[in-house]
This record gives C-alpha cells, sequence and structure tokens, in this order.
C-alpha cells in the first residue's frame, strides 16, 4: 500500500515528477485535445519565466486531491516549491543553472485514513533535468538517472519531455495562454510508465496538469480500482 500512495503523489510533480503501456482510450482521448492548439510558436519565446521562482507567488489548485496551495521560498542556491493540502504535501528542491531547471530532491508525504500516513523522501544520482529552457516549437529531451526512495529501492528512469503546442485555458483563475508540455516517464525496474501533460503560463507556472499511470500486474489493477492511475490540477486562484 505504501508503494501505491508514493506513486500517487509522484504524479504530482513530474511531477512534478511524479508500472506499461497507457490504454488506447487514454490516448485517443488526448490526442483529440490536441486538435485544437494553435501550435504556431515562431514567435513565443519558452524561457524560464515558464517555471518561475518568485517567493511571492502563491496559487491555489483544485486537484483530484482536494484544493491545494503552493508557495516558494528561496534556500540558499536553491528554491523550496511546497505544494499542500490538509491530507498531503509535496515539496520539491529545485536549482536553475544557465536558464535550465534541475530537481535534486522530493519530500512528500500523504494521509490515508485517519490515524495513518505514508512519507517518502526521493532523491537521484545526478540533478533530474526538469526543463532545458530556453525552448522552441518541437523541441524535446530525455534525461536518465537512477531514483531513490528513502536512499534505498534504486530503479533506473527515463525522462522525456517535448513542447506540443500553444493553448488558451480557462480556470476558475481566469483565461491563460499557455504553452502545452508532454512528460514521459519510465521506470525499468518497476516497469510503470507516468504520461502527464501540464499547461504552463509565464510568470505563473503550472495552470493545469493531467498525469495517467499504467502499472503492470496486480498493483495496476489496485491502483485503477483506487483510483490512483490518474490525476488532474488546475488553478483556481492567484493569491
Amino acid at each position: 500500500m505504501k508503494t501505491i500512495l508514493i506513486t500517487k503523489i509522484f504524479l504530482l510533480a513530474n511531477i512534478l515528477l511524479f508500472s506499461g503501456v497507457l490504454n488506447s482510450d487514454v490516448f485517443s482521448k488526448l490526442n483529440n485535445n490536441d486538435d485544437d492548439m494553435n501550435i504556431n510558436l515562431d514567435e513565443v519565446k519558452i524561457g524560464p519565466d515558464y517555471f518561475p521562482i518568485d517567493p511571492s507567488l502563491k496559487l491555489v489548485y483544485n486537484s483530484s486531491m482536494g484544493e491545494a496551495y503552493a508557495e516558494i521560498k528561496k534556500k540558499g542556491s536553491s528554491y523550496i516549491m511546497d505544494l499542500r493540502n490538509e491530507d498531503f504535501y509535496f515539496i520539491q528542491t529545485i536549482f536553475v543553472e544557465n536558464d535550465t531547471v534541475f530537481l535534486s530532491k522530493l519530500e512528500q508525504e500523504v494521509d490515508v485514513f485517519l490515524f495513518i500516513s505514508s512519507s517518502a523522501s526521493v532523491t537521484y544520482n545526478r540533478p533530474y533535468l526538469r526543463f532545458p529552457f530556453p525552448l522552441k516549437k518541437n523541441d524535446s529531451w530525455t534525461w536518465n538517472g537512477v531514483e531513490y526512495i528513502d536512499d534505498a529501492n534504486p530503479d533506473t528512469i527515463k525522462v522525456s519531455g517535448k513542447v506540443l503546442g500553444q493553448e488558451i485555458v480557462e480556470t476558475e483563475a481566469g483565461k491563460f495562454d499557455c504553452i502545452k508540455f508532454q512528460i514521459d516517464i519510465h521506470k525499468k525496474k518497476s516497469g510503470s510508465h507516468t504520461k502527464f501533460y501540464e499547461w504552463r503560463a509565464p510568470k505563473i507556472g503550472l495552470v493545469k496538469l493531467e498525469a495517467f499511470i499504467d502499472s503492470k500486474g496486480f498493483i495496476g489493477t489496485i491502483m485503477n480500482l483506487l483510483g490512483y492511475d490518474e490525476m488532474k490540477f488546475e488553478l483556481k486562484e492567484i493569491l
């Protein structure tokens, strides 16, 4: 059960951060959404302002896990990105080097029942490449490394990302001109494949997130039954 809970929280990032192949119904639904995008990005500069690290930025999201609050704190040369509500917290430690965003550590905890919670710390053998800004239309990137959960249980992972296009996204917080990114995470030992889409706006960052995970065998069946195989976030308010 702890492994399943860790997997769900990991989806918050990569994202966040963040088991096979997604089924054809999911792929069909997502590909149909791409038809509505304006993918003419020739005049759009996709830079680090799409992943802001401004400590004054405070955001509220509606999510599959309830309303969540996000804030940023500076700690030395790194930035602590804190996303939480009463039932979970998800903390990313990131740093920026030559406009490229790297993730160095994840800390997470989720309350399962009234008196039961599950937590984990995720680290990597080298900084996890989050976004290699600056980017342009049709750009893609890959990163390979090893993740550790609580300094143990190493698993080889491959992360690939690409710029899909430009899309207007409307949420409770307003209407935003976003860049849509696709991120795929493959884990060798667990056999998991996580696919997620991020819609990001300059100086705001994450406006919308849709994440899908496919797991093999018994674990995959349990995750599906518990509703842990997908997660959604949408910006509700800018404080």
